[in-house]
């Protein structure tokens, strides 16, 4: 059995209407007149689940910008020797710390942590780089 267009469209129509209407006594009114047998129809619409009805596309993790911010390590590393911590974390987003911690270490902070404690993080490697330089140097 094949579902035809005009059949397709007439239900997008049903659906279309039942959205608009708010009292249920005018709905079932309106259902009895378009379907045959309304509770079956409303059990079918019950067991769609929206999550499936994806046109093939992949499920994304996050909608939100990813490259929205994008740092160098050397920028980060240099607006952490000008700037003080708490400047930082005040004036920054914690999208933007969470783009800076990748910057400086190639990898995610974990989502619990707050945004002193990435910009910590942050300001414990460039201590720890700078010790470093000093014993090597």
């Amino acid at each position: 059995m094949c579902i035809s267009k005009a059949q397709l469209s007439e239900l997008n129509e049903i659906i279309d209407r039942l959205n608009l209407i708010h009292e249920a006594e005018i709905r079932q009114q309106y259902l009895a007149s378009k379907v045959e047998d309304v509770d079956f129809f409303l059990n079918i619409l019950k067991k769609v689940n929206k999550n499936n009805l994806r046109e093939g596309k992949e499920r994304s993790k996050s909608t939100t910008d990813k490259g929205k911010y994008i740092y160098q390590k050397e920028d980060v590393i240099d607006r952490f020797q000008i700037n003080s911590l708490e400047s930082i974390v005040s004036d920054s987003s914690k999208m933007e710390l969470t783009a800076m911690y990748y910057a400086v270490y190639n990898s995610k902070p974990l989502s619990a942590n707050t945004k002193m404690q990435i910009a910590q993080a942050i300001k414990r490697y460039i201590h720890d780089m700078q010790r470093a330089d000093v014993l090597l140097g």
